[in-house]
């Protein structure tokens, strides 16, 4: 697949060759390190997710850079098909529709004074700025915070913060590290987490009626192209433990799973009958019939998984449970495959003491589409001690952390 760039004032085109099929239309704003021009080409993060989208679609496209309201209105009258790199969005949701995130923002305040990251935010006494037409700035706005200064760039806030025109600024901590990394380091800028946020391309509505079938078909190379493995802070791991830890004091000893688990324990297959299994497993996932996937989805102990997994959505997209030889046990969904066993996960989680969690990096999850950490804790038996296999929950990184406001 061959790429080919043009360049022309405030615009640059990336055409997939393709023999049917007109371009695609995406616009956007340069934000290091998302969309980042460099000896005029045009690339970064979400940029290189969207290549490698398009070209498994074999679907040619352009992208036209401007300011990100320019862009946001080209969508809305039809100019363009769609821009990016966008977070949800209230207002642009009446007339275009988000595709399935390609990245996930860490939002941070910033502020030189550590006393002012934890003023109450809507004190009016507070001078807050934001770059136009931001993400963050959308964000703010639409929980009715003030926002006293409103400038085009992030360097120009960084300077208003630095010369105490501002007190705090939200901002994306990569965004924000990029800038700091060719910026003075005097005086320091101090820094608190406030939340996670996806992004994704808003597709317009026009385009979409135009073309049914689409976003669907985008949404499904999501998960191929986007990056893994974002390591969670000492700070996250922690925070995610404890949330587990309380959640499985109130369940995870459940009559009817430890019931479960010993009784697989009982009748554990040879290592030869559950490699067995774990491969009819992956072949029920694209049959009709399932006898295997049905049997463990009626059972009790899923059935049980899957209430508490429907009560607290959408903070855990999935919750399953494997015995100590790495056999499914239960579930709350259909899971990629039947043995845990070979899994870091399970590893790591197998060899924890009681009361201890593995949290693995945080990974885009398609069969949810969203972005997620998968926390692994050991099951005990409370009557012997002994260890009666794996709890492993998917948990929505953007629900886990919400809105972190003081």
């Amino acid at each position: 697949m061959r790429i080919f760039l043009f360049i022309c004032p405030l615009l640059l085109s990336t055409t997939l060759h393709a023999t049917q099929a007109s371009p695609v239309r995406l616009d956007t704003s340069a934000e290091e390190p998302y969309q980042v021009v460099v000896d005029g080409e045009l690339s970064g993060l979400s940029v290189g997710v969207l290549e490698c989208i398009f070209e498994r679609l074999q679907q040619p496209y352009s992208i036209r850079l401007t300011s990100f309201s320019r862009a946001r209105q080209n969508v809305s009258k039809q100019v363009a098909d769609g821009f990016f790199s966008s977070a949800p969005d209230s207002q642009v949701d009446g007339y275009a529709q988000l595709s399935a995130p390609l990245l996930i923002e860490k939002w941070y305040w910033y502020a030189l004074d550590p006393h002012l990251l934890n003023r109450p935010i809507w004190d009016n006494d507070l001078r807050i700025g934001s770059v136009l037409g931001s993400n963050s700035l959308t964000w703010l706005e639409s929980r009715g915070i003030p926002v006293v200064q409103k400038v085009p760039r992030l360097e120009q806030l960084l300077a208003l913060l630095q010369r105490g025109r501002i007190d705090l600024l939200l901002a994306d901590g990569n965004v924000m590290n990029s800038l700091l990394e060719s910026s003075p380091e005097e005086p320091r800028v101090l820094q608190r987490f406030v939340r996670y946020s996806p992004l994704g391309v808003y597709f317009s509505h026009e385009f979409l009626n135009q073309h049914p079938d689409f976003l669907k078909a985008f949404n499904r190379q999501v998960e191929g192209c986007a990056p893994r493995g974002t390591p969670l802070s000492a700070a996250e791991q922690t925070y995610l433990s404890k949330l587990v830890n309380r959640h499985l004091a109130r369940w995870g000893k459940h009559p009817d799973l430890l019931e479960a688990l010993r009784h697989n324990d009982l009748g554990s297959n040879s290592e030869e009958r559950i490699r067995e299994l774990d491969r009819q497993w992956m072949r029920e996932r694209l049959l009709e019939e399932k006898p295997l996937i049905k049997r463990l989805l009626q059972a009790q102990p899923s059935r049980l998984l899957a209430n508490i997994t429907e009560q607290y959505r959408p903070l855990f997209n999935e919750i399953f449970i494997s015995d100590s030889s790495g056999q499914l046990v239960a579930i709350s969904e259909v899971t990629s495959d039947y043995w845990q066993a070979d899994e870091e996960d399970f590893q790591q989680a197998s060899r924890l003491p009681p009361g201890q969690v593995y949290i693995s990096d945080i990974e885009y999850d398609g069969s949810t589409q969203s972005f997620q950490s998968k926390a692994s804790a050991p099951l005990y038996d409370p009557d012997d001690g002994r260890l009666l296999g794996v709890i492993s929950l998917g948990i929505n990184i953007e629900t886990a952390f919400g809105d972190n406001l003081p």
